[in-house]
């Protein structure tokens, strides 16, 4: 499937240097001193898009993204780790047009000026960069899941849920869970670093609460985390199976109920 889609993100980057583009680009920088150019189309559905200085995997690659809706605004797109992102977002507002720049993995936009007088040469030198970085399938490859950097990410939640476990009821019981179980679409769709840290989040809470709780769960050592149509928490020895859906409401509070009748 990824080289299907590797193939096709190939097929589709051919077709840019049949776009017609405007002779003019667009120059934005921040105060933060990151620099955007977009080279558009002349009828403005696309772009070719580079951002430089952000330190990012993206930094310096040079996209063919589309102009699409974004909310009340329009924002260039793209594809990038499995997802389609909103690189720049376009607010036409009074005297069009201010400019937003969405890095991914961050949440906060940072606002671009524009430059005047943009040199015209600039547009030739993306399309040349832009080909150059499409006979090394760098594009595709970033435009790829990146089920590594997700796992570790997901992984980091569990492993702070156990500290805290430690740290709060001076007990070490760890969370675990097979990631084989755990397909792409479900790491892409949820948080399941946290759904899987909820009973430990949960006897954390309840040892703040009441020190003596930790009595009551002394016996366990592990959580088994997985995923599953429905909400259950069983407890066998020293283990504690705990299947979370992600569609099932009110989970503290079924983890509560279930750890205070121990």
């Amino acid at each position: 499937m990824k080289k299907l889609l590797f193939l096709n993100f190939l097929f589709l980057s051919s077709q840019s240097f049949a776009l017609d583009l405007a002779k003019y680009p667009i120059e934005l920088t921040s105060q933060e001193g990151y620099s955007v150019v977009i080279a558009p189309t002349k009828d403005q559905k696309q772009a070719l898009v580079k951002v430089t200085g952000i330190n990012h995997d993206i930094d310096g690659i040079t996209f063919l993204m589309d102009l699409k809706p974004r909310g009340s605004n329009n924002a260039y797109k793209f594809t990038y780790d499995g997802t389609e992102r909103s690189l720049i977002s376009i607010d036409k507002g009074y005297r069009c047009c201010s400019y937003t720049l969405y890095i991914p993995d961050t949440r906060d936009g940072i606002y671009l000026a524009k430059k005047e007088g943009a040199n015209p040469a600039i547009v030739e030198d993306l399309k040349a960069q832009y080909q150059q970085h499409v006979n090394k399938g760098t594009q595709a490859e970033l435009a790829l899941f990146n089920r590594q950097k997700h796992l570790k990410y997901q992984q980091s939640k569990i492993d702070t849920a156990n500290d805290s476990v430690t740290n709060q009821c001076g007990l070490s019981i760890k969370t675990t869970i097979k990631w084989d179980s755990i397909d792409d679409t479900l790491l892409q769709t949820y948080a399941v670093g946290s759904f899987c840290a909820q009973v430990a989040d949960e006897m954390v809470n309840m040892c703040k609460k009441d020190i003596k709780f930790k009595k009551d769960i002394a016996h366990f050592n592990t959580i088994n985390c997985q995923f599953s149509d429905k909400l259950k928490l069983r407890q066998n020895d020293g283990v504690l199976t705990f299947k979370t859906s992600p569609k099932a409401p009110n989970q503290s509070q079924f983890i509560e109920a279930y750890l205070l009748n121990l």
